[in-house]
């Protein structure tokens, strides 16, 4: 009964209001949402469990698959990193997103009178937890079975980055697919071509630092900074078309 009423939509209707004006209420409506989140997965452990176990499958899948060719699985594994983030991320998203549905949790927040972008930007900050949680998992998995230096803060960086792009277009075209019956595949069809460029400079990124000899700035200056204009644009569009977005 407990986690009942902890779910229901008048519950969380009232989490989602915190006290006080201005800048502190917005971003209190921000911690409150996101906090609901991590207390929702922190009972039901959906989103995150079905994340790892996906991606600790991949893992071994790639490595037996291309335990023959170790060396050229070696030149990949920086690719490889990418796709099982982009797939468990993907599963993560249509989780979390399935779970609001399921609960009429959203109807909630949305009658909830707090800032549509405070809605957006709690649901970004508890998916960058759970992806965060992922790619800890992730990255000792690839330095162990690969033996590649993913373990090197400029890589974690990296990763980092494009994750907040990736999870700043998940959140907003999650919102977008959430009402419909197919919103398990038109997000990845939706979702992964938009985030194409950014997935793409950061595996180019990434694959510099798979070398012994850490590379010039001049080489990943440019991917990086591709990243980062694709993070900042994505976050822009997000807060400010998601009152738009859930509307509809």
């Amino acid at each position: 009964m407990q986690d009942e009423r902890a779910l229901s939509p008048k519950t969380v209707t009232e989490a989602v209001q915190p006290a006080g004006s201005g800048t502190g209420r917005f971003f209190g409506a921000v911690w409150s949402i996101a906090w609901k989140d991590l207390m929702i997965e922190r009972r039901t452990r959906q989103t995150v469990s079905i994340m790892a176990v996906f991606a600790v499958a991949a893992v071994i899948v790639f490595n037996f698959a291309l335990e023959l060719q170790l060396d050229a699985a070696r030149n990949v594994a920086g690719g490889l990193l990418w796709i099982t983030i982009l797939l468990a991320g993907t599963l993560g998203l249509n989780r979390s997103m399935a779970n609001e549905q399921e609960n009429r949790s959203i109807e909630a927040v949305l009658i909830a009178p707090v800032d549509r972008s405070a809605i957006y930007l709690g649901k970004f900050t508890s998916l960058m937890v759970f992806m965060l949680l992922l790619e800890a998992l992730l990255i000792p998995l690839f330095t162990v079975f690969f033996n590649k230096p993913f373990w090197r803060l400029p890589v974690i960086l990296i990763v980092i980055l494009g994750t907040i792009g990736y999870i700043a277009a998940g959140v907003l075209i999650s919102a977008m697919t959430i009402q419909t019956r197919a919103r398990d595949v038109l997000l990845p069809i939706l979702l992964l071509p938009l985030t194409l460029p950014s997935v793409l400079a950061a595996a180019n990124a990434v694959a510099q630092f798979m070398f012994p000899e850490l590379p010039a700035w001049t080489d990943v200056q440019a991917p990086i900074a591709l990243v980062i204009a694709f993070d900042l644009i994505m976050l822009t569009a997000g807060i400010l078309t998601f009152q738009y977005v859930v509307e509809e």
